[in-house]
């Protein structure tokens, strides 16, 4: 992997939260939404037309900003990232739309969101060097993935909101989830990457779905009944609550936040995609998912509280007038 500059940042999770927030409620609506509306419309129709919306979007309002060659000036200064960050963007959001056609909403975003931290701790020093995890961080993160073989067993015992489900679509659902929660966890560390590296979040998204749209459109296109006109409407609300928007502050939330905090910061999304999957008429309520989920934003927030109590101790004191001394008066010291 090449290794470039890394400019300093500044991270702060205070900073990050309401954006990172802001994401995890639109994603639950999406998994709740997407999970009624991948039913009825083919997964890779809803995908093409509704990233293609996004795309098209995104890059004309940075053409317009700064000239269509800078807008896509990123493809030549960062070009393994901007290819990663396509990669990583359509393993994440493919994987997604085909796993709610198995599984019930919550444990998808459950799933997803608890492999996240163990998967940044494990990946991050590879994909993104000198990033590290605290003692809180990794607890919380193994704690979540009892968690993870709790909902494992719930689906493939039939006690989830789908009720019983076939073993191959069980085995399908999960491999599923599993590569959207590998391809999130990357896409996360790639987008930090390039807001390291001075992309706006404008910049960014008007040049990571390409490949998307590419795979999309010749799936769509090798579909037996594509049905585009029916997919247009449903494609727009997604393009908007679930691709456009998320995806913009979620890109403005990594700039204050280090990765494995913005993975901890998620784990809200599967909390309200429980109350918002209620108004879905397919799902009941499952006890279980209820208690995982709840375990889960525990195990989370202390990753969190511990990130930011890091960050408040690694600030830098505010210059000192002149003639001031750096160390305090000894009575003052703390241990």
């Amino acid at each position: 992997m090449p290794d470039r500059p890394k400019q300093p940042q500044t991270s702060h999770v205070v900073s990050g939260i309401a954006p990172i927030l802001g994401f995890a409620f639109l994603t639950a609506a999406l998994d709740v939404y997407g999970g009624s509306t991948v039913q009825d419309v083919s997964p890779q129709v809803l995908a093409a037309v509704s990233f293609s919306m996004t795309a098209a979007f995104f890059l004309t309002l940075q053409a317009v900003r700064v000239g269509l060659p800078a807008a896509l000036r990123p493809l030549r200064t960062h070009p393994y990232d901007v290819a990663a960050i396509n990669v990583t963007t359509a393993v994440t959001w493919l994987s997604m739309l085909f796993a709610l056609k198995y599984l019930e909403p919550a444990v998808v975003s459950v799933v997803v969101v608890a492999l996240g931290p163990i998967l940044t701790i494990l990946m991050g020093p590879v994909l993104r060097r000198g990033s590290k995890a605290l003692r809180a961080e990794v607890a919380a993160s193994l704690g979540v993935c009892v968690v993870l073989a709790v909902l494992v067993w719930e689906s493939f015992t039939g006690r989830s909101a789908v009720g019983s489900l076939e073993p191959g679509h069980a085995v399908a659902g999960f491999l599923l989830t599993l590569a959207c929660g590998i391809g999130s966890t990357a896409n996360i560390i790639y987008m930090k990457r390039l807001s390291e590296a001075g992309q706006t979040p404008q910049a960014v998204l008007a040049i990571r779905f390409f490949l998307m749209i590419a795979i999309t459109w010749v799936l769509t296109a090798l579909s037996e009944r594509p049905g585009v006109g029916a997919a247009l409407w449903p494609s727009l609300i997604v393009a908007v609550i679930g691709v456009g928007l998320p995806i913009y502050v979620l890109q403005i939330g990594i700039k204050h936040t280090e990765p494995i905090t913005t993975s901890l910061l998620i784990s809200v999304s599967p909390l309200i995609t429980l109350l918002l999957q209620l108004l879905d008429g397919r799902l009941t309520t499952s006890a279980v998912s209820w208690v995982c989920t709840v375990a889960l934003i525990v195990l989370m927030s202390v990753g969190v509280v511990k990130r930011a109590q890091e960050d408040r101790r690694q600030e830098p004191s505010a210059p000192l007038p002149d003639g001031a001394s750096l160390n305090p008066p000894e009575d003052t010291k703390t241990l």
